[in-house]
């Protein structure tokens, strides 16, 4: 049997990105080819066993960059954590777990990630954070819809969505982040019911779920500034009779009636400032 390689060198090539890509294929028959398109994040850092010219083992580290209670905070973030399931038992997880978190804990005093299996992590240092769903009624109102649907099939879409993260304010200075734009566009390639739309009279690109229905859910706004909820009701012509907003509302001109606790997920290693308060990280990411 070929002896296992420990290697950190491939996230920038061609090859390397094409067995991670088939790893997490093969763990979690989650597809991220679309971001050899749509743009890989350059910030990412690997650490991986590989047996030949296969990967068996990742973790993936990336840079984040998120407002926590009004001050501008850079973390690191975990993501594609995978070992085919003929190596697992072996240490290979908790062995790149080490390297990462080594590597992470020299540079920042924040590390997230988001799972579904906590349990894993929790020997780590990671504890579960619990977010909120902040939602309303809404009376009956005049609306002006004036907006487009994007197609990130579309090149051209696909470069303004781009372009628009590059002047992206956050949607909260309680708890948000400004992260690459690579994980907003896996989400919305992987998941159907998420439509994407520009409303040029607000320069913004809002993501949304819903918006035929009477409940529309709001996931994620990217803006130079931020509109507040009653204009971007307007601006989709919505006219239905309830808003969810899953992201924290601080800076929407808003005030929600009902908060409910959801599990995104999130895990962080370190001093979380909103921890205890009502906020929500979108999730728009996979």
């Amino acid at each position: 049997m070929n002896p296992l390689n420990f290697r950190s060198d491939y996230a920038r090539s061609k090859q390397g990105l094409s067995e991670l890509t088939r790893l997490i294929y093969d763990v979690f028959d989650v597809d991220v080819s679309p971001l050899d398109r749509l743009g890989h994040d350059p910030s990412v850092v690997v650490f991986g066993w590989w047996r030949g010219n296969e990967l068996v083992a990742n973790v993936s580290l990336y840079e984040r960059q998120l407002w926590l209670m009004g001050e501008p905070v850079s973390a690191l973030g975990v993501q594609s954590v995978a070992v085919r399931p003929e190596w697992r038992g072996k240490g290979l997880f908790r062995d790149l777990m080490g390297r990462a978190l080594s590597f992470a804990d020299a540079r920042v005093k924040l590390v997230t990630l988001a799972t579904g299996t906590p349990s894993l992590y929790t020997p780590f240092g990671f504890r579960q954070i619990e977010e909120a769903t902040f939602s309303a009624g809404l009376a009956l109102r005049q609306t002006r819809a004036s907006c487009r649907q994007l197609s990130l099939d579309d090149e051209r879409d696909a470069a303004f969505v781009r372009d628009m993260f590059s002047r992206r304010s956050p949607t909260s200075l309680v708890a948000s982040a400004c992260d690459h734009p690579a994980l907003f566009m896996l989400k919305a390639v992987e998941t159907p019911e998420i439509e994407l739309l520009h409303l040029p009279d607000l320069d913004a690109v809002v993501a949304v779920k819903g918006r035929e229905g009477s409940s529309m859910t709001l996931l994620d706004i990217v803006a130079p500034s931020i509109p507040s909820l009653e204009a971007i009701v307007s601006a989709l012509g919505y006219t239905g009779e309830r808003i969810d907003v899953h992201l924290t509302p601080d800076r929407l001109s808003w005030t929600p009636e009902e908060q409910t606790h959801f599990d995104n997920g999130h895990m962080v290693r370190g001093f979380f400032a909103p921890e205890g308060r009502a906020f929500m990280l979108s999730d728009m990411q996979i």
